[in-house]
């Protein structure tokens, strides 16, 4: 069990070797996974004495937790709740904004997406418990949508439930894939169309041909292009 609070993150980029030790951690946790990755392997790849280490993290599932505590506090931040209110945007607009804030973020941290899309269970059952209530909101949000899309007949009758988990496992693949390859990619505008091409491609109950005009209206709601 960790035995001292999470640090957030960004706070310490301010000192140039916990920020060394963070990258690196977080470098050495994705190629490696958890179990396998050691604080002589962290300091190691920082170059950093180990009872600097000390200085800032009290052992391993410390500074793991540190890295998820921050990754996490960004990826929530990047998923809004649709708003229906008549002075927000359409809520496909809204949803191509809160893929795109991810596929940013992910994209910009390629370490944490891979630690948490590739995470298994941990000897801290405070961490297990985290990751497990990021993804139990994230169901919840998704699953709201559909709901919301149901009412609106914008969304076919479906098993919400369902459904969100083959969205979210669909998503994390793609994930997975941009974030372990070394083969250049497309812009983030063009992988937020592909997601909605494919996955609201067999969720909306209109023609899909109507998803692949780049402006255009359906029943009311706006799919807009991204510069």
């Amino acid at each position: 069990m960790r035995v001292g609070g999470p640090i957030p993150v960004n706070t310490d980029l301010r000192d140039e070797r916990a920020k060394r030790l963070v990258d690196c951690a977080k470098d050495a946790f994705a190629a490696r996974g958890y179990y396998a990755t050691s604080i002589s392997n962290i300091v190691e790849r920082a170059g950093i004495a180990r009872g600097t280490f000390y200085q800032y993290f009290d052992n391993k599932p410390h500074i793991f937790q540190s890295i998820l505590d921050s990754f996490l506090h960004d990826l929530r931040g990047c998923i809004r709740r649709i708003d229906l209110g008549p002075h927000a945007d359409s809520p496909l607009v809204q949803i191509q904004d809160n893929l795109t804030r991810v596929l940013e973020l992910v994209l910009r941290e390629r370490a944490p997406s891979q630690m948490l899309l590739n995470h298994v269970t941990t000897s801290d059952q405070q961490i297990d418990e985290q990751v497990a209530d990021f993804f139990d909101q994230i169901v919840a949000l998704i699953e709201h949508s559909l709901e919301l899309g149901i009412a609106m007949k914008v969304v076919r009758s479906c098993d919400t439930r369902l459904t969100t988990y083959s969205i979210i496992g669909a998503i994390k693949e793609v994930v997975w894939y941009l974030t372990s390859s070394d083969r250049p990619q497309p812009a983030v505008d063009v992988l937020v169309q592909e997601f909605l091409q494919f996955g609201l491609g067999g969720i909306l109950a209109v023609p899909q041909e109507r998803l692949s005009e780049p402006t255009g209206s359906i029943k009311g709601i706006t799919v807009s292009s991204r510069a």
